[in-house]
This record gives C-alpha cells, sequence and structure tokens, in this order.
C-alpha cells in the first residue's frame, strides 16, 4: 500500500507546501482542517487553508487579534455585498 503522506495535487503542490511550512508541519495544518485529502489520499489545500494564505499569511499579518479582525471582516463583507 502507498504512503498517502507523501501524495498531494500537482495543481496545487506549492500552496499546499506554503501552508506546511507556515504552521510547522503536515499534521498541524491536518488538525486546522487546512489540508484536504479525497478518497484516494490525494492531499491538497482546503477552502480555509487558501484562505489563510490569502487573508491572513498575504496581507502580513502576525497577531491573532488581528487575524480574527481580518476574518470577521471577510465574512461581514461576503454576507453584506453593497
Amino acid at each position: 500500500m502507498a504512503d498517502t503522506n507523501n501524495t498531494f495535487d500537482i495543481e496545487t503542490g506549492t500552496t499546499l507546501n506554503q501552508l506546511i511550512k507556515r504552521l510547522g508541519g503536515l499534521h498541524e495544518c491536518q488538525r486546522l482542517g487546512f489540508v484536504f485529502e479525497d478518497e484516494k489520499g490525494v492531499m491538497s489545500p482546503s477552502a480555509a487553508g487558501f484562505a489563510y494564505l490569502m487573508f491572513v499569511v498575504a496581507r502580513d499579518i502576525t497577531d491573532p487579534a488581528e487575524a480574527f479582525a481580518a476574518g470577521y471582516q471577510a465574512a461581514f463583507d461576503e454576507m453584506n455585498p453593497v
């Protein structure tokens, strides 16, 4: 049986590697729900993983309170379009 810990989606491999590097490992990414594993054992970033990279990492947010505020604002903007 193949080891699924080394199988990832080639199209999202760079993004997956960014998450693993930033969050301290694959197990932590999986614990947080930032990595999705399909029925064939192929891993790729989840919607939460992509959102983390877009709304936290891309904005250089390092403070947890600032990250929470950014997430709240993104959800508010999504629910209340202008």
